[in-house]
C-alpha cells in the first residue's frame, strides 16, 4: 500500500512552526503557496502545513492552529469530500475559507490581534531552481503592506529550510514511494523507445507509468538525437511541431519528476537507441563517474559546496561539459549547483546573452536526512548521456533510492 501520513507527522511539522517562530521572533507565519488554481507546484509551502490541494495562502498564528485562504469554492469542495471519505485532513473547517487575497490575511492577522505584531513570510525571497525571484505577487504584496502598516514583515525562508530540509521517516517513506514510480518510468520508457517511434510516445509511456501508481509527473524533460544540446520539456510541448521519431543510433536523454504527497523524486534518465556512439559511451563513463563521486561526498559533516566540486571533477577529467546542474537539494529546493557554462564553448553561442548561474549553498552543512538529486550529464564531442536519481544522506553512508537509473540503459 503506499504510505500516508499520520497525525504525528502533522504535529511536527506545525512544532518545527513554532519553532520557526521562536527562532525569527515572529508571532505568526504567512505562506503563499503557487498557482491560483491548485494542482502540484513548485513552490507549494502551503500544502507542506496544511497536507492538502496547493495554490492557497496559509496563516499559521503563533497561538492557533493555521488558517487556509483559499481561491475558491472548489478547494472547499475538495476539503469537504476528503472529511466524509475519511481521509486524513489536517485543517479543520473552521480554518478553511475563500479568501485568497491581501483582504483575507489581513482579516486573519486582525482577527488574531496580530495588526501590530511582527509576521514571518515565505514567499519573500528567490526559491532556486524554478524561482530566482521572489514569487510573491507584487499587487498582493503592496496591498498586504498598505492594509497592515503597524506590521512588520519578515522573510523567513532560509531559517525554514535549514529545519525542514530533513525528513521525517514518514516523509522518507513517502519519498521512497516516488522515486520508486521513477525507476517504473525508467523501464516504461525503455520499453517504448524504439526507431520509428516518437517522443511522444516514449514520454506517455513514462507519465501513464507514474499515473497508474497514484504518482503525478509534473515535470519530465525529454530530449532525442544522435547530438544535441536541448536540455527541458519537448519542443513539440509548447511549440507546434510534430514530435520527433527515434532513430537507430539516437540518444534519449530526459529526467523525470514523481510527486507524491508533494515529496519529489528525481531520476536522469539516458536510453541508447541500437548501438551508441562511442562518444555516448564515453560520455555515460563520465556521468557515471561525477555520480560515484558525488555519493562518496555525500556525507554528514560536508558542505554542499565540496559535493559539488568533486562531481565536476570527473567530467573536467574527460573534457567533457555539462547541460544542467549536476546536483540540487529536494524537498525543499535551496542548494542547486551552477550549470550552463559548456554552452559558451560551442560556436553558435556568440549572439546569445549566456550568463551561467553560480552555485547557491555552497556553504550548507550536510546532515543525515536531507535528500539531493544527483543527476550529472555530460557532453563529450556534441553527444549527450546522463545518470542519476534520488540520494537520502544517511548516518554513515548515502542511501540510493534509484538504482535502474544510474546507469545508461540500451534499448
Amino acid at each position: 500500500m503506499p504510505p500516508t501520513y499520520s497525525p504525528a507527522e502533522r504535529d511536527r511539522r506545525w512544532r518545527l512552526a513554532r519553532e520557526l517562530m521562536d527562532a525569527e521572533d515572529v508571532d505568526a507565519l504567512v505562506v503563499y503557496g503557487e498557482r491560483e488554481s491548485g494542482g502540484p507546484a513548485p513552490f507549494a509551502l502551503d500544502a507542506y502545513f496544511t497536507n492538502d490541494r496547493p495554490g492557497t495562502i496559509v496563516v499559521f498564528p503563533r497561538t492557533a492552529g493555521p488558517v487556509v485562504l483559499v481561491p475558491s469554492a472548489a478547494h472547499v469542495g475538495d476539503h469537504m469530500e476528503a472529511r466524509r471519505r475519511g481521509e486524513a485532513t489536517w485543517v479543520e473547517p473552521r480554518d478553511m475559507r475563500v479568501g485568497r487575497h491581501a483582504p483575507g490575511v489581513a482579516e486573519v492577522l486582525r482577527e488574531h490581534g496580530l495588526h501590530r505584531a511582527a509576521v514571518g513570510v515565505l514567499g519573500l525571497e528567490p526559491y532556486p531552481l524554478f524561482h530566482l525571484n521572489p514569487i510573491m505577487p507584487h499587487l498582493l504584496w503592496t496591498s498586504l503592506v498598505e492594509m497592515l502598516p503597524q506590521v512588520t514583515f519578515k522573510p523567513v525562508w532560509h531559517g525554514f529550510m535549514l529545519r525542514a530540509l530533513r525528513q521525517s521517516p514518514e516523509e522518507l517513506a513517502v519519498l521512497r514511494y516516488a522515486a520508486e514510480a521513477g525507476e517504473a518510468m525508467a523501464r516504461a520508457m525503455a520499453q517504448a523507445a524504439r526507431p520509428g517511434v516518437s517522443e511522444a510516445d516514449v514520454y506517455a509511456a513514462a507519465v501513464a507509468e507514474a499515473l497508474r501508481r497514484g504518482v503525478s509527473a509534473p515535470g519530465l524533460s525529454l530530449s532525442s538525437g544522435p547530438g544535441f544540446v536541448s536540455s527541458g520539456p519537448p519542443a513539440w510541448s509548447y511549440r507546434p511541431q510534430p514530435p520527433r521519431v527515434l532513430a537507430e543510433g539516437d540518444v534519449v536523454l530526459a529526467e523525470t519528476v514523481c510527486m507524491y504527497g508533494m515529496r519529489e523524486a528525481h531520476q536522469r534518465v539516458t536510453l541508447a537507441v541500437g548501438e551508441a556512439h562511442p562518444d555516448v559511451d564515453r560520455a555515460a563513463r563520465a556521468a557515471r563517474a561525477a555520480y560515484e563521486a558525488g555519493l562518496s561526498a555525500l556525507r554528514p559533516g560536508a558542505t554542499f559546496g565540496e559535493v559539488v566540486t568533486a562531481m565536476r571533477r570527473p567530467l573536467e577529467e574527460a573534457g567533457a561539459w555539462s547541460l544542467g546542474p549536476p546536483v540540487h537539494g529536494l524537498n525543499p529546493y535551496g542548494a542547486v549547483a551552477g550549470s550552463g557554462t559548456g554552452l559558451r564553448t560551442l560556436p553558435e553561442a556568440g549572439p546569445y546573452g549566456l550568463a551561467a548561474p553560480p552555485t547557491i549553498g555552497s556553504d550548507l552543512p550536510l546532515a543525515a536526512g536531507m535528500v539531493f538529486a544527483l543527476k550529472p550529464d555530460c557532453v563529450v564531442e556534441g553527444r549527450p548521456a546522463g545518470v542519476g536519481g534520488t540520494v537520502i544522506v544517511g548516518e554513515t553512508a548515502p542511501v540510493e533510492l534509484n538504482t535502474v537509473t544510474t546507469r545508461m540503459l540500451r534499448v
